[in-house]
């Protein structure tokens, strides 16, 4: 009870706060927490330190993709300067959170930094037990990880809806507690860990917890602490009760998955596309049945083209889908958009029949393997492309996906839906195709949503090498500094590959802070 007593006693409650809101999934709180905690430094007076390579890197960024944008006369487009507005508003409030997690760090004890840290993990488990508890008193089962229904909206779905205070997506929560979980272990602090590796566990991330074991392996083999070693084994005591009880479906999908892409098998989505009936799509002029198909030529493997037999305007289509919400599923709530009117718009947008499209004849491979082949295909095209992508919200990152209106990333104004070639034809397709999947496909291993895709798809070589140099090199450089992000790093830099962090905001500025406080604490030995 005393340790719990100093705990609260210790934080800093305007550095949790801004902790809080700064991670939260809306835009308009996350600027509302740094106009607060600006007003709350410039109170205390705190010592301003230099920029770090965190802050450098995502304010360089957005310059080079205004550069990328001008060089493809993107700002001629109608509602294009909203969507690139919104991006340079998030990569500046990304800079500056980051900027004010430095002054923090520099200008404040170790004690109440690391209690404000627990606080924040102790805040987010008890925002995800309610979330699980609010599933129990919806659904009338104890156990929703192994109730059943048709739209599959718990059984293996149900750690989908733990998303936890940030409100984000599960794997948003998986990711946070799997850098917390190995944070706490190297600092001695197992309850801590334990409760991360709890919450983990209930976000049922398979691809999250398998790097996370890989890590832990690591670990368990480089530090040479038997505390900590004795700590990896209980950890995986844990894993190994909890998990199969809470994830019997997602073993069988590991296994199914594992099964497909060792054998080759064909992919379940390889089907062809139903008929979708005149009267529910209003829209459109011809049923699938009616459409001439075409082969797939051997140039649009990795690039789709634009349909030849149609007059289209993409950008209109998109305002209609929004208005009328036509791909909207009428059937299963559970569900985005409605499969069968996804086959319906590729094969019309595209003038490919579905089945023949890329990722249905595609033998085995993941996915989002895929989106990095047509992101490498992409820059490799054109000199252009090579050098400084396509611009911002142009090809791949959460700002192109919601700039769509499709509300994937959510709500967008109809009067600035926005879509650029480069991504209709590339990401777009491969995203719409995994939505048209079985909603047990909708898996971030079958996603384009990654940093990488975005860095090197939207900014080019320029774009890549800013990343190197600033947000890689940083922690390279004061490497010797590091102790637990030393094994945090790896982790995340694989983390970086599920979403488009930098613009969520999210495990980001946990994982920068707690490199700032490793590099600015080296010599304080004390563990909280």
């Amino acid at each position: 009870m005393q340790n719990r007593r100093n705990i609260f006693a210790d934080a800093d409650w305007a550095f949790l706060l801004f902790l809080v809101g700064v991670t939260y999934v809306k835009l308009y709180v996350k600027v509302a927490a740094i106009a607060f905690y600006f007003i709350y430094l410039a109170y205390k007076r705190y010592k301003t330190p230099a920029l770090t390579g965190f802050s450098k890197f995502y304010f360089i960024m957005p310059v080079v993709g205004t550069i990328a944008s001008l060089f493809h006369n993107s700002f001629a487009t109608d509602g294009y300067w909203f969507g690139w507005l919104m991006s340079v508003i998030n990569w500046l409030l990304a800079g500056i959170a980051v900027h004010f997690l430095a002054s923090t760090v520099y200008n404040q004890p170790k004690e109440k930094l690391v209690a404000s840290v627990k606080l924040f993990f102790l805040v987010n488990t008890l925002f995800s037990l309610g979330e699980l508890g609010k599933m129990i008193i919806d659904s009338g089962q104890l156990m929703p990880y192994w109730y059943w229904e048709p739209t599959e909206y718990y059984g293996g779905s149900t750690g989908d809806h733990v998303k936890g205070i940030m409100s984000n997506i599960s794997v948003t929560n998986a990711t946070l507690n799997a850098i917390g979980t190995l944070y706490f272990i190297y600092n001695n602090q197992f309850r801590w860990a334990a409760l991360c590796l709890l919450v983990l566990l209930l976000c049922t991330s398979n691809l999250t917890l398998i790097l996370l074991l890989a890590t832990m392996a690591g670990v368990f083999l480089l530090v040479g602490k038997k505390r900590t070693r004795v700590q990896i084994l209980y950890s995986l005591l844990i894993i190994s009760i909890v998990y199969p009880v809470l994830s019997l479906n997602n073993i069988k999908y590991v296994t199914a998955v594992y099964d497909r892409e060792t054998e080759k098998k064909e992919p379940v989505a390889a089907a062809p596309a139903t008929d979708v009936k005149k009267a529910d799509l209003p829209y459109y002029e011809q049923k699938l049945s009616q459409k001439k198909k075409y082969e797939l030529d051997k140039g649009s493997y990795y690039r789709m083209h634009k349909s030849d037999t149609e007059l289209l305007s993409y950008k209109d289509e998109l305002k209609y889908i929004q208005q009328f919400g036509t791909a909207k599923s009428k059937d299963n709530s559970n569900l985005r958009m409605e499969p069968d009117v996804l086959k319906y718009i590729i094969e019309k947008w595209y003038a490919v029949e579905y089945a023949k499209t890329p990722l249905a004849v595609r033998e085995s491979g993941l996915i989002k393997v895929y989106t990095h082949e047509q992101t490498l295909y992409y820059l490799l095209s054109r000199k252009k492309n090579l050098l400084f992508g396509a611009g911002i919200g142009n090809f791949s990152s959460k700002q192109a996906i919601k700039s769509t209106g499709l509300n994937l990333q959510g709500d967008y104004p109809t009067r600035y839906i926005y879509i650029n070639d480069d991504f209709l034809l590339a990401h777009l397709y491969s995203l719409l195709y995994v939505f048209s999947l079985p909603i047990g496909e909708h898996s971030i291993i079958n996603m384009p949503n990654s940093v990488y895709n975005q860095v090197a798809g939207e900014y080019g070589l320029v774009g890549i090498l800013c990343f190197l140099l600033f947000y890689i090199g940083f922690p390279l450089k004061n490497f010797k500094r590091l102790k637990a992000t030393r094994y945090i790093a790896p982790l995340f830099l694989l983390f970086l590959g599920f979403e488009y962090w930098f613009e969520m905001l999210t495990i980001t500025a946990i994982f920068e802070l707690f490199v700032l406080m490793d590099i600015h604490y080296e010599n304080d030995e004390q563990r909280a």
